[in-house]
């Protein structure tokens, strides 16, 4: 089940060709995420590298792009307990703020 983001959490994705962008995370689940990519020239079917906060580059592929969003498909699906880490990661960071 997608979890919509109420803090902000960024992505950062490398492109093939090695341009390196960070987006916004709009929603997050274990198979993959809706980003913000209005400033972002990524097409569907390309193969991206996804950095989440406080994991390692994983690859993934951009599965559609729409309307200034885009949808990312994880190759490896993302384990529910770092997925509860990254929320509360997001939590903590926007209580400080």
């Amino acid at each position: 089940m997608p979890l919509r983001l109420a803090r902000k959490l960024v992505a950062t994705c490398r492109l093939k060709a090695g341009a390196t962008m960070d987006l916004d995370v709009l929603d997050l689940s274990p198979g993959g995420c809706l980003v913000d990519v209005k400033r972002w020239a990524g097409a569907a079917g390309e193969r991206v590298l996804v950095k989440l906060p406080g994991l390692a580059f994983q690859p993934a592929s951009i599965a559609w792009v729409e309307d200034g969003h885009a949808g990312l498909a994880f190759e490896q699906v993302i384990h529910e307990a770092v997925l509860d880490h990254l929320l509360a990661q997001a939590q903590a960071q926007a209580q400080a703020a």
